[in-house]
């Protein structure tokens, strides 16, 4: 694959998740190696926001980390594309660790949350990520997260 072939990364192929816990809309750019840029809107409409200060409704924290995970599992995904075997493609990522977070401001809905995740490193069957998540250029979340990359 090359840099051009972004646009037709569809997160609902890459990723087993299926709405309402598919949290990722579209992938903006990748190097399909270590770094990953995708967008999702925060609709009115997502369950999250129902029941989470309903009088105030915010996307809670853990939807965030969330879309972190799932921006960083589509890297993964990716970045094997081309040199896995198929049986390798299949594997899924699942979330093992948060090592840091750090939440900034509130996203609300309407807002577009962008987050890009970057590997930092790889060991086993693990890999690590930074992560940032942005609302109109501002970060609203920062974080160091695992994968686990299994079958």
């Amino acid at each position: 694959m090359t840099t051009t072939d972004f646009d037709t990364l569809k997160p609902a192929a890459l990723l087993p998740h299926k709405a309402p816990m598919l949290l990722v809309d579209r992938v903006l750019h990748t190097d399909f190696k270590d770094s990953i840029t995708t967008e999702t809107v925060i609709r009115e409409d997502l369950v999250f926001l129902k029941g989470h200060f309903p009088d105030y409704p915010l996307l809670p924290g853990v939807c965030i980390l969330e879309a972190m995970f799932q921006a960083s599992g589509i890297l993964t995904r990716v970045a094997s594309l081309d040199e896995a075997a198929p049986q390798e493609r299949k594997r899924i990522g699942k979330a093992v660790k948060v090592k840091s977070a750090v939440f900034y401001k509130e996203v609300l809905p309407g807002s577009r949350l962008v987050i890009t995740s970057e590997r930092i490193n790889n060991i086993l069957n693990f890999s690590e990520y930074k992560v940032i998540a942005t609302v109109n250029g501002e970060t609203v979340c920062k974080a160091e997260i695992t994968l686990s990359i299994g079958i």
